[in-house]
């Protein structure tokens, strides 16, 4: 089962891939898909968009995990990061595949066991885990953790424990 762990940003959106193969998780692909500041947030989205559906239609994941909105202070920041979401999600749902939300208390708590742990840590241990010599940001590394936190509470078949 491949995995999709998408991290939405409006100028950085990180994208992890894992295969699950029985309680064996694997690193297939991931990246960051960086638009451009200057552009748009339409441009932007496009951008996005394009860049995340040739991922997808490369690697073919049957499940996309994507963090869950959490408490914003800046409503512009939120409706951005609101807007960018609405494209990823449409695009899991274009290609059919089961769509899961974590938050990421959630997800912190469930790859170091505690839920306030900073990005290195998350790092460090998306890299152990997934035995990564380098990562090349928390974007990354975050669409990583999401994809390893799902395979890690999924059971084989795609239910969950």
């Amino acid at each position: 089962m491949l995995i999709l762990g998408v991290d939405p940003g409006s100028t950085a959106t990180g994208y992890g891939i894992i295969r699950k193969t029985g309680a064996r998780s694997t690193h297939v692909d991931s990246g960051v898909i960086r638009a451009s500041k200057a552009a748009s947030q339409s441009q932007r989205l496009w951008e996005i968009h394009n860049k995340l559906d040739c991922v997808i239609r490369e690697q073919v994941p049957v499940v996309m995990v994507v963090e869950s909105l959490f408490h914003f202070n800046n409503v512009q920041s939120l409706m951005k990061l609101s807007q960018v979401r609405g494209v990823i999600l449409l695009l899991g749902e274009a290609y059919g595949m089961e769509i899961v939300e974590y938050s990421p208390m959630e997800i912190k708590r469930g790859l170091t066991g505690y839920g306030a742990a900073e990005k290195g840590q998350m790092i460090f241990m998306v890299a152990k885990i997934l035995n990564l010599p380098t990562l090349k940001s928390a974007d990354q590394a975050d669409a990583l953790a999401m994809a390893l936190y799902h395979s890690h509470i999924c059971r084989p078949g795609g239910r969950i424990q």
